[in-house]
């Protein structure tokens, strides 16, 4: 058994893009049945800019879940009406075979008690965050500095239970970095046509590629 995850990242509103990548995603012999999106859904827009492009993006895929950035509105559970997931702070099963925590905006907020018991579990953990972790592939800015978490770092370092980190923000430094320990993911943002496609198999191995519709 092997889950196919699609993964998005910064949209910024710009619906055009995001329908070409749906559409080529569709069309692929393999189509993945999840979507996780690593934050900045919207561009400092509205509840109905965040409701319309989740709804258009959970349609295609049997679970999708999401966390907000910093370009997304302050988040009212009352204002969303979504079938995508809100993973803030709080764990979702993904068939019984991995769990998805997510811990959203540039400064993230992290729930230490509930990492400390999926610990203790033995549960496999997937971080979906919108900041990237720092000093990886995956927090490059220009002249070869680092602009991520610090405290996702950290916190990836200590919990071995966690095992891939998915996450945007920094638009240049699209990356699948494998290591012994676990996997990080920074698709790039959709607004330059970017999507990664992973699969994860029964070792939890991850293996993907990172695509470009331009």
């Amino acid at each position: 058994m092997a889950l196919k995850i699609l993964i998005l990242s910064d949209i910024h509103n710009q619906t055009t893009t995001l329908d070409s990548i749906l559409r080529e995603v569709r069309q692929l012999p393999e189509k993945p049945e999840f979507c996780f999106i690593a934050g900045d859904i919207t561009n400092f827009g509205s509840y109905e800019d965040l409701n319309h492009i989740l709804n258009t993006i959970a349609k295609s895929f049997r679970k999708t879940y999401y966390v907000l950035g910093n370009c997304d509105p302050y988040f009212d559970t009352e204002e969303v009406s979504t079938s995508a997931i809100h993973a803030e702070s709080a764990p979702f099963k993904l068939d019984d075979f991995l769990t998805v925590v997510g811990f959203g905006d540039h400064i993230p907020k992290i729930n230490y008690k509930l990492l400390k018991k999926l610990e203790k579990s033995d549960e496999k953990v997937c971080l979906l965050t919108h900041a990237p972790p720092f000093g990886t592939k995956a927090d490059m800015v220009s002249f070869d500095r680092h602009s991520g978490s610090r405290v996702l770092l950290e916190v990836i370092e200590k919990y071995q239970c966690i095992f891939l980190t998915v996450s945007g923000h920094i638009h240049d430094s699209p990356t699948i970095s494998v290591s012994d320990k676990y996997t990080i993911v920074n698709p790039g943002p959709v607004t330059r046509g970017n999507y990664a496609i992973i699969s994860i198999n029964e070792d939890y191995r991850v293996k993907g590629h990172i695509h470009n519709i331009h």
